[in-house]
C-alpha cells in the first residue's frame, strides 16, 4: 500500500512539473528547435549515454572483484542495463539498484555483499558528483542562490565526513553510545536499523583505500563523460554555454534528479530550463536539450529491456 502511494506521489510530481513548464514555454518554438536539432550531435549524445553505462559497470566491477566475487564484466553490464530499464521506464519502487542487487546475490550467493557493492557504487558516484559541484559552483556566472551553493558544499562535506566515519568502527560506536542516545528511542532505533546505512557500513569495512581510490577515479571519469554528454546535447540545439557552466549545472541537475519522480520526468526539464536560461539560453532550447538527454535515457532503458527479454 505504501509503495502505491509513493508511486502516485511520483506521478503527481512529474505531471505537475511538466504542466507547469508547458504553461511557460512556446510549444511551436520548442517543436521548431527539436526539428532543427543537429542529428549528428543527437546521435553522438545517445551513443555516449549508452556507452556511459559501461563506465558505471567498471566502477561496480572494481567493488565486486575486490570482494572476491567472480562475475564477468559483461554479466555486470547486462544487469546495469536492465537496471536502467527499471529506473527509466517502469513507475515502480522496484528500482535498478534492487534489480542489480538481486541478480548479483543470486549469482554469488551473498545477499549482504551484493547489496553492499550496489549501495557503495551509488554512494561513490554521488560523492564525486558533489565534489565537482562544490568546486565549480562558486565560479559560476549564473546567479546561483547562496542557499544552493551552501547546500552543495555542506552536502559534499557531510558525505565526505560520512565516508570517513563509516570506515572507523570506534568512531561509530562512540556516536551510538554518546550522540544517538540523546534521540527519542523510536527514532534512534530506526536510524540504527536503516538497511542502506548498514549495507554501506558493512561494505566499507571490506575494502582497502587503494580499491576505493580506484573506484573513485572511475567515478570521476564517468562524471566527466556525463558532462560531455550534456555538452553534445547542448550543441545539438544551439545552447551557448562554457565548460564551466556545464561543470556547475550538470551536478545540480543530477542532484535534482534525486527528487522522487517517474524516471526524472519534470524534474529534469525544470532543472535544465531553470539553470541554462540564466546564461542566456532560450527556455525552449534548454527544454529541448533536456528532452534529448531523456531520449538517450529511454533508448538505453529500452536496450536493457531487450536484454531482459532475450
Amino acid at each position: 500500500m505504501i509503495r502505491r502511494w509513493k508511486t502516485l506521489a511520483k506521478i503527481i510530481i512529474s505531471l505537475g512539473l511538466i504542466l507547469f513548464l508547458l504553461s511557460r514555454i512556446d510549444l511551436n518554438t520548442l517543436a521548431s528547435v527539436l526539428v532543427q536539432a543537429k542529428p549528428g550531435w543527437v546521435t553522438i549524445t545517445v551513443l555516449l549515454f549508452i556507452g556511459s553505462i559501461l563506465l558505471r559497470t567498471l566502477r561496480w566491477q572494481v567493488l565486486v572483484r575486490a570482494r572476491g566475487m567472480q562475475v564477468s564484466f559483461w554479466q555486470l553490464s547486462r544487469w546495469y542495463y536492465i537496471g536502467a530499464f527499471f529506473n527509466t521506464l517502469l513507475p515502480t519502487g522496484f528500482g535498478g539498484d534492487v534489480v542489480k542487487s538481486v541478480y548479483l546475490a543470486n549469482e554469488v550467493d551473498d545477499a549482504g555483499g551484493a547489496v553492499g557493492t550496489v549501495v557503495l557504487d551509488r554512494f561513490l558516484g554521488i560523492l564525486v558528483l558533489l565534489g565537482i559541484g562544490a568546486l565549480a559552483t562558486p565560479f559560476s556566472r549564473a546567479s546561483i542562490s547562496p542557499w544552493v551553493l551552501g547546500f552543495i558544499v555542506l552536502a559534499f562535506a557531510g558525505t565526505l565526513l560520512g565516508f570517513w566515519g563509516l570506515r572507523r568502527r570506534t568512531w561509530l560506536r562512540w556516536i551510538r553510545d554518546h550522540i544517538l542516545r540523546l534521540f527519542p528511542h523510536d527514532l534512534r532505533h530506526r536510524m540504527l536499523c536503516m538497511q542502506s546505512l548498514r549495507s554501506l557500513y558493512d561494505a566499507l569495512q571490506d575494502y582497502d583505500n587503494r580499491t576505493l581510490a580506484r573506484a573513485m577515479v572511475v567515478s570521476l571519469i564517468f562524471n566527466l563523460l556525463w558532462i560531455l554528454i550534456n555538452i553534445t546535447a547542448g550543441v545539438a540545439v544551439g545552447v551557448q554555454a562554457s565548460l564551466l557552466d556545464y561543470l556547475v549545472f550538470v551536478p545540480l541537475v543530477s542532484l535534482a534528479l534525486l527528487i522522487p519522480s517517474i524516471g526524472g520526468i519534470g524534474v529534469r526539464e525544470l532543472s535544465y530550463v531553470g539553470l541554462f536560461t540564466q546564461i542566456g539560453a532560450a527556455p525552449e532550447a534548454a527544454m529541448a536539450m533536456s528532452l534529448i538527454i531523456y531520449l538517450a535515457t529511454v533508448i538505453t532503458g529500452l536496450l536493457g529491456g531487450l536484454w531482459l527479454l532475450f
